[in-house]
């Protein structure tokens, strides 16, 4: 220890030593961080390895977009449908008298399976340049969710948290919409032939429940996310993702009503893996990948 060091520490001991016992000096603010920023500190003062690769990925400039096209299908023997108790205001909600199917679960012919989410799972929030410029003129757009003999004519919707959703009632009798989840929850009734518009303001990190406190067999799910890279199949279990950021690792999240997040399936096209629940891969510039991924009726409760 050098003679300088050893002055200071014997004047600081001695002014310690004159204070009174009762005197505090006052605490320093405390110290706000940010997970990014403590992992850019690791990699800088050589932290290890696994972390200095998670910070690479988040702060990457993404090279260029590619589009990912595919379909999602089921194998085995799909679950039967639910027939719905349909116990009140028939004549609206029972036209004709024909049964009405649950729409938890829906596979066609070909195996695909409808109403599937897939979505980027994390997005940058402080790098525009993770956005597709061609994806600005829908920040505030709306979706429309419109009722009709007591169903939802969409059952699982998606948007994003700048969106409205634009939440409509064309049948001739009230509905009262509850949104059980998601970034703003709410209950609130939609006269016959009404609507109502319904801003989230924020993100949720997986599909939520709808549901209709007057007909309590209508049901659907909703998805919010502040990127646009998202996508619910249709009937035949197709979906699209485009201009989705090049050259960067990509987490892809897909997630089903009765299976939940699907966390196995198979894959014809290339990926580079599929782990929890979580599709990983990258696109080269300008590239159109074809998927089509599998997944077993077991885990929708077929056979």
């Amino acid at each position: 220890m050098n003679s300088s060091r050893v002055l200071m520490m014997m004047s600081l001991a001695g002014l310690a030593a004159v204070l009174p016992a009762g005197c505090r000096r006052p605490l320093a603010d405390s110290v706000s961080y940010s997970r990014s920023n403590v992992a850019v500190l690791r990699t800088a003062l050589g932290g290890d390895k696994a972390a200095t690769e998670a910070t690479a990925a988040v702060v990457a400039d993404p090279t260029g977009w590619g589009t990912l096209k595919g379909v999602i299908k089921m194998t085995g023997t799909p679950p039967p449908r639910k027939t719905l108790n349909i116990d009140k205001e028939q004549n609206v909600c029972m036209p004709g008298g024909k049964p009405v199917l649950a729409e938890d679960v829906v596979v066609d012919a070909s195996g695909g399976i409808k109403d599937v989410v897939i979505y980027l799972e994390k997005v940058p929030a402080d790098n525009p340049k993770w956005e597709h410029p061609d994806y600005a003129a829908d920040k505030a757009g709306s979706v429309e969710f419109d009722q009709k003999a007591c169903l939802f004519l969409t059952h699982v919707f998606a948007l994003r948290a700048t969106q409205t959703l634009d939440v409509r009632n064309s049948d001739p009798v009230g509905h009262n919409l509850n949104i059980a989840g998601g970034p703003r929850t709410g209950n609130f009734t939609v006269a016959a032939g009404s609507s109502q518009p319904w801003l989230f303001g924020g993100e949720a990190a997986e599909p939520f429940p709808v549901s209709c406190g007057i007909h309590p067999w209508m049901s659907a799910y909703g998805l919010v996310r502040s990127n646009p890279y998202f996508a619910v199949t249709n009937d035949k279990g197709q979906f699209e993702l485009k201009n989705l950021p090049a050259g960067v690792p990509l987490k892809l999240r897909v997630w089903q009503e009765r299976a939940k997040f699907i966390k196995e399936v198979t894959a014809t096209g290339k990926i580079d893996k599929f782990s929890k629940g979580r599709l990983e891969l990258k696109l080269d510039n300008d590239e159109q990948r074809q998927l089509e991924l599998s997944a077993a009726s077991t885990l929708f409760g077929g056979t």
